[in-house]
């Protein structure tokens, strides 16, 4: 029993380190995946309602904000986002509105974390949504 326990410590003295590495890449991936979840969303009930959806980020609250009813924002903290919304789009800044006919304003999102970088494209003529990762 003493030997089972002598090997759990040394594991966790080496792994240690190594999972609080990862764990910050975790998060960096879980707030891209969420973002892309909700944008999917955001279109899919735009073209289903036929009315004008927006996803918003609020850098007050380092938060994505969705029209979408019932939708809770989406915390970015610690991470560092960036929202370039082309200039024609007339939309507000850091507002990605997402219209009946499924097209979009377009915009691109880049999340940045200490592990990496997530970029993401949304289209303005078909609101798909293209991923893509840069390094620090």
């Amino acid at each position: 029993m003493l030997v089972v326990l002598a090997v759990l410590a040394l594991a966790v003295g080496l792994g240690g380190p190594t999972l609080g590495r990862l764990l910050p890449g975790q998060r960096l991936d879980a707030a891209a995946e969420a973002v892309a979840a909700e944008v999917a969303l955001l279109r899919a009930e735009a073209v289903r309602t036929g009315q004008t959806a927006r996803l918003l980020y609020d850098p007050a609250t380092s938060a994505f904000l969705s029209s979408r009813r019932g939708a809770r924002p989406l915390a970015m903290a610690p991470l560092r986002v960036d929202i370039d919304i082309p200039p024609e789009a007339r939309s507000g800044p850091g507002e990605i509105r997402f219209l009946p006919s499924g097209a979009t304003t377009g915009g691109r999102i880049v999340l940045a974390g200490a592990t990496g970088i997530r970029v993401m494209t949304v289209s303005r003529v078909t609101g798909a949504l293209r991923r893509g990762d840069a390094v620090p």
